[in-house]
């Protein structure tokens, strides 16, 4: 394998192993230098870093460098900074011309080339993409006053696509209707006869690291600059991966000088994104930048009933009032209610009224806090950790074992459905965290509201705790 490729791929194997500081301060931005006998030489940003891997990390770095090589190797760290790119002398004649590394390597020693038998590469199988969800359409796109901007840059770029909006940027939390956005818009291009791939940043990040694994790099970039349109969802996952945004840049550029449209989605703007490399922040913001909140009232009810029409069910004003008044939050939240009330009226055969659809309904609405009795943030904080059996201290330091981190993420929900309290306020009162470190937070516990009801019945379970504490 190319030395440079095999950093890479180490590289992308150290983001996964290590959490995301001790990866950004320590490991991002080292450089391949030489590959010589059994030694691999690398360069790092400053000293620190240098004896930082040499004392804490190398036995790490060796291991995961030795399994992409598939040959034990020793790791050198040096302070220098990388050889210009146009003293690289490449010497794999297949690799693509435009992702050259910035250093230079020396000649393997003679054995690597001697005459070896012709091994076939294995095929290289990418993410399914091209797929979207028959009931995605812009037809049947609930528009409201949140979403109404989004959805008519989606219906111009499904009428004249790469014209207006692109690249187009879609903002939105969990349950806004990014997902239903995003397919809609695939499927008004495909049926233009356009090849679309849509993957995750997850996905685009995977296949690119199989790529390089498998010296198949040509076969990826091909893959995914020969489409007509491109969409990536979850761009915030590339933040601090400086290989995939490498990567990434140089599939904007192609894509965008064949004049094919790019669609990109995160739960922040551009500038947001921390971690993210200034040249592709600039061109996320080239096109327009979409942002999707949660719908308003009038959109709530009109959700329901299209939902429930869909289902073939008859559902009464009131009951849909009812569910939208008190449901403000997701989309997934208002299917949610709507199918447990449909599935109990029709199991037990009862007359669907008000009063029934609200005692079926109670453990969906969420618990008030006693009015009388206001808890602060501070109180949030203390009885989230108390309830979970931690100390205020493990929840507000730098404790980053499974249990904690996840009472961690609870408290700050809950501030912040609790208390309305601001994500710059939680941020202080967790002992300084970011602005962005706390809505990741927030968003990961609405994601396991959404894909895990014991996880929510969790969280009922605690509010009545903390409605008792305030009463």
């Amino acid at each position: 394998m190319d030395p440079h490729d095999a950093w890479l791929a180490t590289l992308g194997q150290l983001e996964i192993q290590l959490n995301r500081a001790t990866y950004e301060t320590w490991v991002a931005g080292a450089e391949f230098v030489a590959y010589e006998g059994d030694t691999f030489t690398v360069s790092v940003r400053n000293a620190y870093a240098k004896d930082w891997l040499e004392q804490r990390l190398y036995r790490l770095v060796q291991t995961s460098l030795s399994t992409v090589l598939r040959e034990e190797v020793q790791v050198r760290f040096v302070v220098q900074q990388p050889v210009p790119r146009r003293r690289f002398t490449r010497l794999d004649e297949d690799d693509d011309e435009d992702f050259r590394p910035p250093g230079s390597y020396a000649a393997p020693p003679p054995r690597a080339t001697l005459e070896a038998p012709v091994i076939e590469k294995p095929a290289l199988h990418f993410t399914p993409t091209g797929r979207f969800n028959a009931d995605y359409t812009l037809a049947s796109f609930v528009v409201g006053a949140a979403n109404e901007l989004a959805f008519a840059a989606a219906e111009a770029i499904a009428s004249a696509p790469a014209r207006q909006y692109n690249p187009l940027f879609v903002v939105g939390g969990v349950g806004v209707g990014k997902t239903h956005l995003l397919h809609a818009i695939g499927h008004a291009l495909q049926e233009r006869c356009l090849e679309v791939l849509y993957v995750s940043a997850e996905d685009f990040t995977n296949d690119f690291v199989r790529a390089i694994k498998t010296k198949q790099t040509e076969a990826f970039r091909n893959h995914y600059r020969d489409a007509a349109a491109l969409i990536i969802d979850d761009v915030q996952f590339i933040a601090g991966k400086e290989s995939t945004q490498e990567e990434l840049f140089h599939t904007f550029n192609a894509l965008h000088n064949r004049n094919c449209q790019i669609i990109l989605a995160a739960d922040r703007r551009p500038r947001q994104i921390d971690a993210l490399q200034d040249r592709l922040r600039s061109r996320f913001e080239w096109g327009l930048t979409v942002e999707l909140s949660a719908p308003d009232i009038e959109s709530r009810l009109h959700i329901l009933q299209q939902k429930a029409a869909q289902q073939g069910a008859d559902l009464p004003l009131p009951i849909a009032e009812l569910i939208a008044s008190r449901l403000r939050g997701s989309v997934r939240d208002l299917e949610g209610a709507l199918n447990q009330v449909l599935a109990q009226s029709a199991l037990t055969r009862q007359p669907l009224t008000r009063d029934y659809a609200e005692a079926i309904l109670s453990d969906f609405f969420h618990v008030e806090l006693n009015p009388r009795v206001r808890l602060g943030l501070e109180d949030i904080l203390h009885a989230t950790a108390t309830y979970h059996q931690i100390t205020l201290d493990d929840l507000l330091g730098k404790e980053r074992s499974k249990h904690v981190a996840t009472v961690r993420h609870i408290a700050i929900y809950m501030a912040r459905e609790e208390l309305d309290a601001t994500l710059p306020e939680i941020g202080r009162a967790l002992g300084g965290r970011s602005h962005s470190t706390i809505l990741n937070s927030y968003n990961k516990v609405c994601e396991w509201i959404a894909s895990d009801p014991t996880f929510d019945d969790n969280l009922r379970a605690l509010r009545q705790y903390l409605q008792n504490l305030a009463s």
